[in-house]
């Protein structure tokens, strides 16, 4: 986005439909990372239903990481029980001994000793408690696992949408905080793991992929 400004003049925090769209996103990420798609999901998927989806987050610059997506997606066809296919690669990649996979925690990526339940989890609970959020009782997962901090992530846009733009410079700057220090810092590590992973399918690869270029995207634009 470009402005013409004179110098010194404040610009205007982006449109709420803008932040909507990213709270939106962060939502569908953050479901398909809590559990693998039932098979009317993959049917709506594989018949366009993803469609709006990735094209706004092409129209973000990420083409590249979307086409593998929608790659991923339109490959899924070769598969006879292509959920089953994606089952076992979500077994894989996410429920495996940390050790020998890409496993969705902060805690794994950012400590010494890369174990769970460590400082990331920790913050990330505080973070929640803060905002008053409370875990569905079905999530047993720790709060540094990364399909609820996307979630988190959502409600902060959500949040921002709602606000004018006079009253949205420390919610955009708690939201960047948050890209900075407990994501961005370690999807990168993640990406690269679920690249390495045996899988049937890439669509667990590409979708990490365009959660880590998301991400980067949404934290350059909170200098912008």
């Amino acid at each position: 986005m470009t402005h013409s400004v004179e110098a010194g003049t404040v610009l205007p925090f982006f449109s709420s439909e803008h932040w909507q769209r990213q709270a939106v996103l962060c939502q569908w990420f953050s479901t398909l990372m809590f559990k693998e798609p039932d098979d009317a999901t993959l049917a709506a998927y594989q018949a366009g239903d993803a469609t709006p989806l990735l094209n706004w987050l092409s129209e973000d610059g990420l083409q590249t990481e979307t086409g593998a997506l929608r790659s991923a997606i339109a490959g899924l066809s070769v598969f006879e029980h292509p959920r089953l296919e994606l089952a076992a690669d979500f077994a894989t990649l996410f429920l495996s001994d940390a050790r020998h996979s890409a496993a969705p925690y902060a805690s794994c990526y950012l400590t010494e000793r890369g174990g769970f339940m460590a400082e990331p989890a920790r913050r990330m609970a505080a973070r929640l408690e803060n905002a008053g959020v409370m875990l569905p009782a079905e999530v047993k997962e720790p709060a540094d696992h990364l399909a609820v901090m996307l979630d988190y992530l959502a409600g902060g846009y959500r949040q921002l949408a709602e606000q004018d733009a006079s009253a949205g410079g420390d919610t955009l700057k708690g939201i960047g905080q948050f890209l900075e220090q407990e994501l961005c810092s370690w999807l990168p590590a993640f990406y690269q793991r679920c690249r390495q992973a045996r899988v049937a399918s890439t669509f667990y690869p590409a979708l990490a992929g365009l959660i880590t270029a998301f991400c980067q995207n949404r934290q350059q634009e909170t200098r912008t």
